[in-house]
């Protein structure tokens, strides 16, 4: 980014950052312009606040797929410890589809 002799921002030399994952899978993006359009950081309170479930719901009483594939996530993968342990990582197709198959099993069983 270059100014001009007046101290203005000269729009030609200004480079986006495009960002792509601004509300997970949704399929949202945005582009910010330095010094011309808001930082990430001063929009973040516009984004809705990450879903929590109560563990004993999801325990206990699920209702939800939701809340099938949290007791997956949060309670399973820590007790079974699949793929030598590994951190569950929702961008590895195959962590995806064991969670899946798990929160199958567990809607089934309800």
């Amino acid at each position: 980014m270059v100014l001009t002799e007046n101290g203005e921002i000269d729009t030609s030399t200004v480079i986006p950052l495009i960002d792509g994952g601004t509300e997970g899978f949704k399929g949202n993006a945005r582009v910010i312009y330095p010094r011309m359009s808001a930082c990430i950081d001063c929009t973040l309170d516009l984004f809705p606040p990450q879903v929590n479930y109560p563990l004993c719901t999801i325990a206990h009483t699920p209702r939800l797929p939701e809340h099938c594939v949290e007791y997956v996530k949060v309670i399973q993968w820590t007790e079974e410890g699949p793929f030598n342990g590994a951190s569950l990582d929702a961008d590895d197709p195959e962590h995806v589809d064991w969670v899946l198959q798990k929160a199958s099993e567990r809607a089934q069983s309800f």
